[in-house]
């Protein structure tokens, strides 16, 4: 197949272009706005040699190549890039989204494409899981910067449903974890492996939040299976085997790595999507593709971290 990445130097991407090179010989297309960046990720990734591979910079050339699937990994960002320009959740949003729906209208209505969505779609708070049936309580007359990217994910899926004579499936990640991360992204996660990198003492909140962090082959798996899923236009919450609660992730990494950590009543490590409590779903849409996961959210977090974190504190 011919398959085309948006956002090809993403966190997101960099496993699915290393899992694709290695599984057989479908030729990937790889647009980013840095060509090197990308060459410098294969060149670490030990691509082999056989890699069918076109990597193009500019997107005003997406329409001159032929695709099955078009996957969309082009990310806005976390606030410490973006800077609080949140304009950027409903500009880099559409320009991209526009692309991957106009190929199929234009060019080939028979492609899948697959869009990154996210578990904010939900709302805040996150009091409990969502489900089948959850609703997004938005206060119109009070729409604040937290609600944004949920809002800007809503408009998609809406959107994308829509089209509904259209191959476009909304993949919804909650958290995803894997050694291409940016640790200085802001997440707790990253926090908790920059403070074991730095040897500092990791400030956090009392808060036991649950995070559902996907493994990169579970990612894999179900972009597989979207692929052999024949007509479908759904959107789908993406989960690990099971979630995982902060004191467990706590325990793990100061047990075996010596992570040291104090709770305040406040911390820096806020989301820029508001407070999240129980960040994972129940909502099994997922078994409509077949898709059934392998890994924990805790076999995640050992597996990757591996690749990031020295083999023991004295290392």
């Amino acid at each position: 197949m011919n398959i085309v990445i948006m956002g090809a130097t993403s966190h997101i991407s960099k496993g699915l272009i290393d899992r694709f090179l290695h599984s057989g010989d479908d030729h990937l297309y790889l647009f980013a706005r840095s060509a090197d960046q990308i060459k410098q990720f294969l060149d670490g990734s030990g691509r082999p040699d056989n890699a069918h591979l076109t990597i193009c910079t500019d997107y005003q050339a997406f329409t001159l190549f032929s695709y099955d699937v078009i996957i969309n990994c082009v990310g806005v960002g976390t606030r410490n890039k973006h800077n609080f320009d949140f304009t950027r959740y409903f500009s880099v949003t559409e320009e991209f989204d526009g692309l991957g729906i106009g190929y199929l209208q234009d060019r080939n209505p028979g492609a899948l494409y697959i869009s990154f969505s996210s578990g904010a779609v939900y709302g805040r708070g996150f009091s409990t899981p969502p489900e089948e049936g959850s609703v997004n309580s938005l206060q119109v007359n009070h729409i604040v910067p937290e609600d944004y990217y949920g809002i800007v994910r809503i408009n998609a899926e809406a959107k994308h449903r829509a089209h509904r004579h259209l191959r476009i499936i909304d993949l919804r990640i909650f958290s995803y974890f894997s050694r291409y991360i940016n640790l200085t992204d802001g997440y707790f996660i990253t926090d908790v492996m920059q403070a074991i990198l730095n040897k500092k003492v990791l400030v956090t909140d009392s808060t036991n939040i649950v995070r559902d962090y996907l493994h990169p082959d579970d990612l894999f798996g179900i972009i597989i299976k979207c692929i052999h899923a024949g007509k479908i236009n759904q959107a789908i919450d993406v989960n690990s085997l099971r979630p995982v609660a902060k004191q467990e992730i706590l325990d793990y990494f100061s047990l075996d790595y010596g992570l040291k950590y104090e709770r305040r009543d406040r911390s820096e490590n806020a989301s820029a999507t508001g407070a999240k409590y129980n960040y994972y779903s129940t909502c099994n849409r997922a078994s409509l593709v077949g898709y059934v996961p392998r890994f924990s959210s805790m076999d995640t977090l050992k597996n990757e971290a591996r690749y990031i974190l020295p083999k023991n504190p004295t290392d």
